[in-house]
């Protein structure tokens, strides 16, 4: 008779937890973009990362990081990929409450993301290497926009050849990369700054070849950070820290496949799904898929740089800001320290 009262008592405690509601999630509203250097957040997205931490995601997508920024300030996203240009730093200096939290990821050397190609008739007439880029005096140069990271890139790449990047070519802006690539096919750029799948693409169309990497021309700079309004950081500080817990474990498996792709099948078939690329592509253009910070924090000093030179050598930027006013890397400290602590998705 005890053991059946037992048996019933056992029962009616599962009965009553299996009808208990389920502990509500945490909603956190992110801006991306359609770009394998997103591949940490991807992983940790697919993989469930951001749920067992008790996070529900709800993604907006953008085709360039600049374009949710009118998104975050007005409260439409917690967070959003934000690529490092000149615009960031005004809209900082003008009073906007952004505040840049975590690496999304950089030209790593050895692993760099960007790249610049030539079209096939400035690499027959003698462009093969960086030095030869001096040959372009004159010529277009398409980009995805003024002051982005591929306005710098290329421009930084210009200046090592010998040329003034601000009178020595003419700039074509504000043209997607997708569309930059074909363009460069159709001789209407003679030059372009592409994400390396793209260059990788037109490169193999026969539309122009890679020139160099992004890590040889700004070696370890950033492509793009995550960022958040500065009031978050106090309203919504563990949400944001259990974010950058799944999205650092995330991280830490997408740069252990991209150095070997074939040994984590699963990351690989996981981004074939997301980002649309072919396997045998995601294996070709390894290790250049970017490198994310394990520990989560941006490249502060080459942001910095670039701040700079959009300043004094551009005039892109009106007024300076510090360091301390673009980023809060509390949340990255935090994430590491309790993600090494907790190790909530195993050793």
């Amino acid at each position: 008779m005890k053991g059946l009262i037992s048996v019933l008592s056992a029962t009616i405690v599962l009965g009553l937890m299996s009808s208990a509601p389920a502990r509500s999630q945490d909603l956190l509203r992110v801006g991306e973009g359609p770009f394998i250097t997103g591949g940490g957040f991807l992983v940790a997205n697919e993989k469930g990362y951001f749920n067992k931490l008790g996070l529900r995601i709800e993604t907006k997508m953008f085709i360039d990081g600049q374009q949710a920024v009118p998104a975050l300030i007005s409260g439409e996203l917690d967070l959003t990929f934000m690529t490092a240009n000149a615009s960031l730093f005004n809209s900082v200096a003008r009073g906007a409450p952004l505040v840049a939290i975590l690496d999304r990821g950089n030209n790593k050397v050895g692993r760099g993301y960007s790249v610049i190609n030539v079209s096939k008739e400035m690499a027959d007439s003698g462009i093969k290497t960086l030095a030869d880029l001096n040959k372009l005096k004159g010529k277009r140069i398409g980009v995805s926009g003024t002051g982005s990271i591929n306005q710098y890139t290329f421009s930084l790449a210009l200046r090592k050849a010998g040329l003034d990047p601000r009178k020595d070519v003419r700039w074509i802006t504000n043209i997607p990369q997708p569309d930059l690539m074909k363009m460069l096919g159709q001789n209407q750029v003679d030059g372009t700054d592409l994400g390396y799948q793209f260059g990788f693409f037109a490169a193999n169309n026969g539309w122009g070849p890679i020139i160099a990497t992004g890590d040889l021309i700004d070696p370890d700079g950033t492509i793009a950070v995550f960022a958040t309004r500065r009031n978050l950081i106090k309203d919504k500080h563990d949400i944001l820290v259990r974010f950058a817990m799944a999205y650092l474990q995330g991280a830490k498996e997408f740069n252990a496949a991209a150095a070997n792709p074939d040994q984590h099948p699963d990351i690989v078939n996981l981004l074939v799904r997301t980002t649309m690329l072919k396997p045998e592509t995601l294996k070709e253009i390894a290790p250049n898929w970017s490198y994310v910070n394990e520990d989560g924090v941006p490249n502060i000093a080459s942001i910095m740089k670039m701040q700079d030179y959009w300043a004094d050598y551009f005039d892109f930027v009106e007024r300076k800001v510090t360091a301390e006013q673009l980023f809060d890397v509390s949340i990255a400290k935090e994430a590491k320290a309790r993600l090494d602590a907790e190790a909530p998705f195993g050793k």
